[in-house]
C-alpha cells in the first residue's frame, strides 16, 4: 500500500466543503483562481479571507493525519534547498525541513500531490515524510532560501545577444 494514499483520497476542496468551510460554487471559484494563478488551493483559500492560516493547518493536520511544524524561527540548512529545483518548491509550496539519513522531511500547506510525491521520491528517495506548516511561514522561508533569477536586475543574458550581434557586424563588414 501506498504510504501517501491518505492525502489523494480527498482533495482540500472536498474537505472544505464537507466542514462547511466553503460552498461547491466559492470552493469551485477558488480551485479556478488556484490554477489561473498557478498557486495551491490552501494558500488562495486563506488569501481570499475564508480561513486563517492556522485554522487550514487545523484542518490539513486533523484530516489529512499530519504533523504540525511551526518554522517561526527555525533553523534551516541552507544546502537542502538546492538539491529540488527552485520551481518545484514555488510550484507545490513546499520546503526541506531536515534529512535523516536517506530520509527527507518537507513542510508543506496542503497534503503533496501524487505529481509532488513522485517528483521527490526521483530526486530525495522514496522515503519522504511531511509535515504541515502555515502559509506565511512557508512563504517566507521559500523567499528567504531559495534563489530564483530575477530578469529584471539580471542584465547577464543581454552578452549573448551582444556577442551575436558583433558576430554579424563582423560577418557584414569583412570582404570576403
Amino acid at each position: 500500500m501506498d504510504p501517501y494514499e491518505r492525502y489523494y483520497r480527498r482533495s482540500l476542496r472536498d474537505v472544505l466543503v464537507g466542514q462547511g468551510v466553503l460552498s461547491q460554487e466559492k470552493a469551485d471559484e477558488l480551485v479556478e483562481s488556484a490554477y489561473e494563478s498557478n498557486e495551491p488551493f490552501g494558500a488562495v483559500v486563506v488569501d481570499a479571507g475564508h480561513l486563517t492560516s492556522w485554522d487550514l493547518v487545523k484542518a490539513v493536520c486533523t484530516h489529512y493525519q499530519m504533523p504540525v511544524l511551526r518554522l517561526g524561527g527555525y533553523d534551516f540548512a541552507s544546502e537542502m534547498f538546492e538539491v529540488i529545483s527552485p520551481a518545484t518548491l514555488y510550484h507545490h509550496q513546499l520546503v526541506p525541513v531536515g534529512r535523516f539519513g536517506k530520509s527527507w522531511a518537507f513542510a508543506v500547506i496542503e497534503p503533496p500531490t501524487r505529481e509532488c510525491v513522485e517528483m521527490l521520491k526521483q530526486t530525495c528517495g522514496p522515503s519522504l515524510f511531511f509535515f504541515a506548516s502555515e502559509v506565511p511561514e512557508v512563504q517566507a522561508a521559500l523567499q528567504e532560501y531559495v534563489k530564483v533569477v530575477d530578469v529584471s536586475s539580471d542584465k547577464s543574458w543581454e552578452s549573448v545577444f551582444d556577442t551575436g550581434d558583433a558576430a554579424v557586424l563582423d560577418q557584414l563588414t569583412s570582404p570576403e
